[in-house]
């Protein structure tokens, strides 16, 4: 039993107002006796549990998860009632220590708060629904429209279960929870200690997997670029590390990117994709690959490049020069990696102080600026020029930079301070809990099916 509570959570009635997509699509009415709402379901220390106080929770979860299980098989409708009992006992529980911790009364500026986050959450939730059901509705709509929209809005809700009034005593009710809650973790602390110990058991567990993979880092660190990426174009959070050990093999590098004519450029990539193309249907059977293009040399592509590094030629000898004559690198870039209209052709080389480069950096970079970087011998070293779709690199080696454990920043050592608290104040919430409810009187009616009873008809099934 114990191992079931601590999977479930506190829920919000507000989820369902957030979701409108989600409340759109209704699960099925599954095949299962319905519950009365005054129909006690459990008590708790001599307090009845009414169907009515539960079927919140339910409604929550069905909106939440409902769409990964099929709420037409009366097994799923009788799990998730038994989740939402046991949400149900826990925030009566909450409420009844509220009163015995002195903290169920909330003062006139939480009065007002809880008001002004109710009213806000609700007009979001109207607006949702008028965003989704009503696209064309605007403020220039008529006032009428607007009006007989928005009561229809507060009907669906309503029907549901929610309105303004039942939003701001759940916001209320929740507001107090909360300090209940706080009054629960408030012995948990974290130490420089222990953010410390935290470091290195990361740097141990990263050192293992990656000090010898030097393209496992590289894949795994792409994962973190990838998914910071989708968290800032869908809003959402980001917690993933990047690897707090780096592998040897990695080199510092500047580049000077030279601009390449368009008209060079266009005809250079379309013959190299066309060749390779060929290339990749080699042997097929003709009619299977059978085009109206006259078939791409080698020889082309070749005459194709040689035209671009052709057209730049006087330009890399310039710079060949400077570099023998010991002008500095960093005033190359500036002069010469620049486009038509004087903009750094590769504004990274103002943001950075330099790239860096491994032999499995072609899931970053483009193959040729990774072939260029890898090519030079010795540290302080030019390479030749590189052509890549970008334009033509000419690359230093500045350094090599050493494998080893990758510093934590003071926020990141925040942010870990951070997770450790939560970590230490979930577990101090689960161990009252546990504690509540082993002293606590529950009685459940039979009215739902328990997650204790549902718990041990798995167990005996196995």
């Amino acid at each position: 039993m114990k191992k079931i509570r601590k999977l479930t959570a506190l829920l919000l009635c507000v989820c369902m107002l957030l979701g409108v997509t989600a409340v759109a699509e209704e699960a099925a009415t599954p095949e299962i006796p319905e519950i009365a709402a005054d129909t006690v379901v459990a008590t708790l220390n001599g307090e009845n549990l009414l169907w009515s106080a539960v079927e919140g929770n339910y409604n929550t979860l069905v909106n939440q998860y409902g769409a990964y299980y099929d709420m037409a098989d009366p097994a799923n409708v009788e799990l998730f009632r038994a989740v939402a009992l046991e949400n149900a006992i826990i925030e009566k529980l909450l409420g009844q220590k509220a009163v015995e911790l002195g903290v169920s009364e909330l003062s006139a500026e939480e009065n007002a708060e809880a008001e002004s986050s109710a009213q806000t959450d609700w007009s979001s939730a109207i607006d949702n629904y008028l965003a989704y059901f009503y696209p064309d509705l605007t403020a220039e709509s008529p006032e009428a429209d607007i009006a007989a929209a928005e009561a229809e809005a507060e009907a669906y809700y309503k029907e549901g279960g929610y309105d303004l009034d039942t939003l701001t005593a759940e916001y209320k009710k929740y507001m107090v929870l909360d300090k209940v809650q706080q009054l629960m973790v408030q012995d948990a602390t974290v130490t420089d200690e222990e953010v410390e110990a935290r470091y290195q058991e990361l740097v141990a567990s990263d050192k293992e997997l990656y000090e010898n993979d030097i393209e496992a880092y590289m894949e795994y660190n792409s994962q973190v670029d990838m998914m910071a990426m989708y968290a800032a174009m869908y809003g959402s959070s980001n917690d993933m590390d990047y690897a707090w050990y780096k592998p040897e093999g990695f080199r510092a590098v500047r580049h000077i990117l030279l601009p390449v004519d368009d008209e060079l450029m266009n005809t250079f990539t379309d013959l190299q994709a066309r060749y390779e193309e060929q290339q990749q249907h080699a042997g097929e059977d003709e009619t299977e690959t059978e085009t109206d293009a006259e078939p791409v040399t080698e020889e082309q592509v070749s005459q194709a490049k040689a035209a671009i590094f052709a057209s730049l030629a006087d330009k890399i000898e310039e710079i060949n020069q400077k570099v023998i004559d010991g002008v500095d690198f960093d005033e190359l870039i500036t002069a010469y990696g620049v486009d038509a209209d004087g903009n750094p052709s590769d504004p990274g080389m103002l943001s950075n102080p330099y790239y860096e480069v491994c032999a499995a950096s072609t899931s970053v970079y483009v193959s040729e600026f990774v072939e260029a970087s890898m090519s030079i011998p010795e540290v302080g070293g030019i390479s030749a020029p590189y052509l890549s779709s970008f334009g033509v690199h000419i690359v230093k080696y500045l350094h090599d930079i050493p494998g080893g454990p990758v510093e934590m920043t003071q926020a990141q050592r925040e942010a870990k301070r951070a997770e450790i608290l939560n970590e230490k104040q979930n577990e101090l919430y689960s161990a009252k809990i546990d504690e509540w409810l082993e002293q606590a009187q529950v009685q459940y009616t039979g009215a739902i099916t328990t997650l204790e009873a549902l718990q041990a008809a798995e167990d005996a099934a196995e």
